[in-house]
């Protein structure tokens, strides 16, 4: 028996399991390779339970989200092989993508994100991803695992999808050569902090491709906000600055699917998990409000 009974947001019985809801969240409890912090297998379930607890009207908009989302079972982890494992994700990532879906998936570690890319690719050809994140992910190898979190984005790079990297504030010499022989767009935590406006965003937004896939590492944000996770960097982002990159981007660019990866749920507070339901609420918001204010209605 599937042990994800959890669903996100509350129980509605006309989409929690409706393969045509326009909204689909698939938790993946994938741990192998994390260095430090532990406990992001833990994380699916408890953002599913965190989610049942947010509102559901919108403190920007002013208005109900209304939003129509089916919960996926999870991906299965225990007892199988990573490559199997990456095979499945794939499968089912395009499985809903194909049906013209949004997809959110919830990790689990970093490291799933390549097969849901691929799988995005395959699914929509030409494609950028965001990458929100503290770290790079950019080694070639980590601890003799090419497929480890901290490779992440290096194998996306080797199947030809362009990143932004936004946040970062950590990084290894392998990663700083990287990044000055292929001129990556990397945008520094520090710089996002001490920028006077948004017109960065829109810079950022620009150089990507129409279609975007938005990968948010939960260690983005700074430990004041986010302090689960498996290295807590300080010096991070903001809760609204992180809304507003999200909101501007879903504007500007067709935002097909996303992941929220590294979330550690803490024994003495819901805080994190909370913070990771409330993120990915956010995010489908701004997908459905931006496809209707790019439609020509109103809001």
């Amino acid at each position: 028996m599937n042990a994800y009974h959890h669903h996100f947001l509350e129980y509605d019985a006309k989409n929690t399991h409706n393969p045509r809801a326009p909204f689909a969240v698939l938790p993946i409890p994938y741990e192998r390779s994390v260095c430090y912090g532990r406990g992001t297998a833990k994380a699916p379930a408890a953002i599913l339970d965190a989610s049942i607890q947010t509102e559901l009207f919108d403190d920007e908009f002013f208005c109900p989200q209304g939003l129509r989302v089916q919960t996926l079972p999870a991906i299965p982890c225990r007892g199988i092989s990573a490559g199997k494992i990456f095979t499945r994700i794939r499968r089912t990532a395009e499985s809903a993508l194909h049906s013209g879906r949004f997809l959110m998936s919830l990790g689990g570690e970093h490291s799933i994100t390549f097969p849901l890319v691929a799988a995005a690719q395959a699914v929509h050809k030409e494609i950028s991803v965001l990458s929100l994140d503290a770290h790079l992910d950019l080694r070639d190898s980590y601890k003799n695992n090419r497929f480890s979190h901290a490779c992440v984005f290096r194998r996306v790079m080797e199947i030809n999808v362009p990143v932004a990297h936004v946040g970062i504030r950590s990084l290894c010499r392998e990663e700083y050569d990287l990044v000055k022989r292929r001129h990556l767009n990397v945008h520094w935590a520090r710089e996002i902090l001490a920028a006077k406006s948004d017109q960065w965003i829109d810079t950022l937004a620009a150089g990507m491709k129409n279609k975007v896939y938005i990968s948010i590492d939960a260690d983005v944000l700074d430990p004041s906000i986010m302090p689960g996770t498996g290295t807590p960097e300080p010096g991070g982002l903001s809760w609204q600055t992180v809304l507003r990159i999200l909101r501007r981007l879903c504007l500007k660019r067709t935002v097909i699917a996303a992941d929220i990866v590294e979330v550690i749920p803490l024994p003495s507070t819901p805080l994190c998990e909370y913070a990771a339901a409330k993120l990915a609420l956010k995010l489908m918001t701004y997908v459905s409000k931006s496809a209707i204010v790019k439609s020509g209605a109103e809001l």
